[in-house]
């Protein structure tokens, strides 16, 4: 049998009490009470799912179901946000990075008697 790999989107976020966990290629969801048992859980359901697939001879058509359009947008709007707060990051980096260089150049001393006696 041949081996088979399958790609997945995962987002997890806090509602009220509880993290939530959703699969947005296989529309399965987890909950748990800290995010690392939502993404622990789901990983297992998962796993079971696609197992169960792989078993049934299920073709990728029949496994891939996309989670509702909510939680792709939400899976979007998370990626745009750590994207610009990469970007922020990067810049912030290269600011400081500015300023180190801008600092040691003010740091020169001149002697006067060198500079007088040449």
């Amino acid at each position: 049998m041949k081996a088979r790999t399958f790609v997945d989107k995962v987002i997890a976020y806090k509602k009220e009490k509880i993290y939530i966990a959703v699969s947005l290629e296989f529309d399965l969801i987890a909950e748990g009470k800290s995010i690392m048992q939502a993404l622990e859980r789901l990983h297992d359901a998962t796993s079971g799912y696609l197992e169960m697939c792989c078993k049934d001879n299920e073709t990728d058509e029949e496994i891939y179901r996309k989670a509702p359009k909510k939680f792709q947008d939400m899976y979007d709007l998370f990626v745009e946000l750590s994207e610009k707060k990469r970007k922020r990051d990067d810049e912030k980096l290269k600011e400081k990075k500015f300023r180190e260089k801008e600092t040691l150049s003010q740091n020169i001393t001149y002697n006067s008697n060198n500079l007088c006696n040449a």
